[in-house]
């Protein structure tokens, strides 16, 4: 059962994908005390091969950032507010994004084709096994599955600490969070879903925070 403080930060989320769209970056910015666009691109050095999807590329940063990185990636959103969003951000670099309006769990891309998948801070959807089987479907074999999550603040202040909390609430947050996220893959389907993928995480710090990088390549 969901905690009422969890299905309160949910709600606001969701608000935040959808009629509060256009606030979603300065929000993004204040619950990670500054840290959010850092956290964003911690997973573009571990991209494999040319062929990016962006799962669930929201307002679009990540999005630029991986263009800056030489790429030409895909995302897909189901938010058609997040997806003009993002690209009124390409227009004013006159660049037309390749993005689709996609749910998950059924991706309009070919069997294997993808290089890699990448997505940040991901809604709860990735614990569904119809979604996990779409990701393994649409990558390569050998294809890299990259996800970012569970953040930590360093800093002692208030604020900071707060965000920690709000973090574990929401289902992220440091060394719990990154064993909470094993144990949710482990009761997808009995743990079925572990046996397609190879799993590591990476911990990727700064004086200001920490941030994990879950990898999973996909088992031919």
């Amino acid at each position: 059962m969901i905690n009422p403080i969890a299905k309160l930060f949910r709600f606001a989320f969701h608000q935040l994908y959808t009629r509060f769209a256009f606030f979603y970056d300065k929000f993004s910015d204040l619950v990670s005390c500054g840290e959010w666009w850092t956290w964003t691109r911690a997973g573009i050095p571990f991209l494999r091969g040319t062929r990016i999807l962006e799962i669930a590329s929201g307002s679009g940063n990540l999005h630029l950032d991986l263009y800056d990185a030489g790429y030409i990636p895909i995302g897909v959103d189901l938010s058609p507010y997040m997806l003009e969003i993002t690209r009124h951000k390409f227009a004013r670099k006159y660049i037309i994004p390749r993005l689709a309006r996609a749910n998950a769990k059924q991706l309009p891309f070919a069997s294997n084709f993808f290089t890699s998948l990448i997505m940040t801070f991901p809604p709860g959807f990735v614990f569904d096994s119809q979604v996990m089987r779409e990701f393994w479907r649409v990558l390569e074999p050998e294809g890299l599955l990259i996800w970012v999550d569970a953040p930590y603040l360093y800093s002692p202040d208030v604020w900071s600490r707060m965000m920690n909390a709000a973090y574990s609430v929401t289902g992220v947050c440091a060394k719990p969070g990154v064993e909470s996220v094993w144990q949710a893959l482990r009761n997808v389907e009995d743990g079925m879903l572990m046996q397609l993928w190879d799993w590591r995480v990476e911990a990727i710090e700064n004086t200001r925070s920490r941030i994990h990088v879950f990898l999973a390549t996909k088992r031919a």
